[in-house]
């Protein structure tokens, strides 16, 4: 008896996830020459064959032309904007990665910076998952994987390095190259790129590059990724922190805080109390009605057991409270409404 053959549009997808996951694989091999042609070739075929299994699966013809050729991978990803299923941040995101596997593919491609490349691969991989997850629910079973990637060097972001090839364009030619890359890949319009003297035409005469150039509008409306592996020894814990960067700087930079426990946060609960002449409840009740838990500058939570952890204060924190109690001496927590915590910017 003749087995079943699988619906097309589910062997596209098959062959789109493998495609994704091989990009991955690729990219974070210790030794490959080839990564990031490698890499872009094969997420690029992971998108075209996606889009494909979408538009077969909504009954859309993927044909063009008379022999029987099927549509590219941009014009693919193009029609997916068109019914709504990405938005313009996404499809220009993955039309750069599109734009750089021609580049790679049919000449050379050129000097990619790795905070580029770590952004492209991230976030074209996220949003391929969420594609997968509105249109094929089912699958996203099988898209539970976990992966690592090593990096030693003092990265910043996409926005950085872009707006550093931005500006030298009209000093080196692989610069230019790259941002014209990237620039066609998000100008892509469901048809045709822009040339190369297309591009050209967008800055020429004037002072600056950026302001001209549809990467500005991506790089302001696209989150950033930094990939920061951090080693945190014993009895120190690892806190990041995100800060809004200045108007002039698009990147968002990533400072990293060492905290030394015991020397940062000198107070137990109990010992607070005593300094303060109340008990450990009284202490435990008053933080939190005001507002210092959970505030890094007030408070630090160390995990004791895998279900137990130790409150610890800093010394802002007992002058928080001698405060409160010079200006409130009858200050009673467990009567006192929870004071506002702000949002950190």
């Amino acid at each position: 008896m003749s087995t079943r053959r699988r619906r097309e549009y589910l062997q596209l997808l098959d062959a789109a996830k493998a495609a994704a996951e091989s990009a991955i694989d690729a990219f974070n091999r210790v030794w490959h020459p080839y990564r990031y042609e490698a890499t872009l070739i094969l997420l690029t075929n992971a998108w075209e064959l996606l889009a494909k299994a979408v538009l077969v699966q909504q009954r859309e013809s993927i044909v063009k032309g008379q022999r029987g050729d099927t549509i590219t991978a941009e014009t693919a990803v193009h029609r997916l904007q068109l019914r709504k299923l990405l938005d313009e941040t996404q499809v220009a995101t993955i039309q750069q990665v599109v734009s750089l596997r021609h580049a790679a593919t049919h000449h050379l491609l050129p000097e990619v910076p790795p905070e580029v490349m770590q952004h492209l691969l991230y976030f074209a991989s996220k949003f391929f998952r969420y594609v997968v997850g509105k249109v094929f629910p089912a699958h996203l079973r099988t898209m539970n994987e976990d992966y690592l990637s090593l990096s030693f060097s003092d990265l910043t972001t996409y926005a950085d390095k872009v707006q550093k090839s931005v500006s030298r364009v009209k000093k080196s030619a692989g610069h230019k190259r790259l941002v014209w890359l990237l620039e066609r890949g998000i100008q892509f319009d469901g048809s045709q790129y822009i040339t190369e003297a297309q591009f050209e035409q967008k800055y020429k005469g004037k002072k600056r590059v950026l302001p001209h150039l549809a990467l500005s509008r991506f790089i302001r409306g696209a989150e950033m990724v930094r990939i920061v592996p951090i080693q945190a020894p014993r009895n120190f814990t690892a806190d990041i922190s995100l800060r809004k960067g200045s108007a002039a700087d698009a990147s968002l930079p990533v400072l990293v805080k060492r905290t030394e426990i015991e020397s940062d946060y000198p107070y137990l609960t109990r010992e607070l109390g005593q300094k303060l002449g109340k008990n450990q409840n009284w202490v435990a009740r008053a933080a939190t009605v005001l507002g210092l838990k959970g505030v890094p500058t007030f408070h630090q939570a160390v995990r004791a057991s895998t279900t137990s952890t130790i409150q610890r204060y800093s010394e802002a924190a007992l002058q928080k409270l001698q405060q409160k109690l010079a200006t409130s001496p009858d200050f009673d927590p467990y009567h006192a409404p929870p004071v506002p915590q702000a949002r950190p910017a």
